[in-house]
């Protein structure tokens, strides 16, 4: 009689432990890699269930709702980060799972955003840097950097070579932080 009482309260144990961490709904693991996740917001879903809120800078995420042996998995974006766009790779499947699924892929990538201004006065020979990217001015007006600049990254123009004539170029608004449009304000300014 003893024995029997004491089986029925392992029972009983193991069964309150499983159903305490999911073991009762499933006994799958969804779970996958991110890259490239710089900003906040990025919201996932697993077959329409609770929502997986992933953090800026994270690598890789795992639903904490198991899943059944047999089961299909369908891993979805439900919002996107804020400033970034991301996409998904092996996020579905339509077969039956029979282990840890562990192949789904979420790639971002911040927005980016041109950079670019205006020179006045004498240009000839003036080649101006965001590092690590070098415009050559062959003429006033208008400039764009070849390389855009990521939402929320730093830039710093700077003047890489002085024009022909030997005089020093002034520049304004030439630093600060990318925001989520094209900044086009940088004015060179040459005597």
């Amino acid at each position: 009689m003893k024995h029997v009482y004491l089986r029925s309260c392992l029972a009983l144990l193991c069964a309150t432990s499983l159903a305490a961490c999911g073991g009762s709904s499933g006994s799958l693991i969804v779970k996958g890699q991110i890259t490239g996740l710089t900003k906040t917001g990025l919201v996932l879903t697993n077959n329409g269930g609770p929502d997986l809120a992933i953090d800026s800078g994270a690598t890789s995420f795992s639903f904490p709702q198991l899943i059944d042996t047999d089961a299909n998995f369908d891993v979805q974006i439900k919002t996107q980060p804020t400033g970034a766009v991301c996409t998904m790779v092996a996020g579905t499947n339509t077969g039956k799972a029979s282990f840890n699924i562990n192949s789904v892929q979420v790639a971002c990538v911040t927005n980016a955003y041109s950079l670019g201004g205006s020179v006045t006065g004498r240009s000839a020979g003036l080649v101006l840097v965001n590092a690590p990217d070098k415009l050559n001015i062959t003429e006033n007006g208008a400039f764009v950097f070849g390389a855009k600049v990521a939402d929320g990254a730093p830039y710093v123009v700077t003047i890489f070579t002085a024009p022909s004539s030997g005089s020093q170029c002034s520049i304004a608004n030439g630093e600060g932080r990318m925001g989520t449009a094209d900044i086009n304000n940088v004015a060179v300014t040459c005597p």
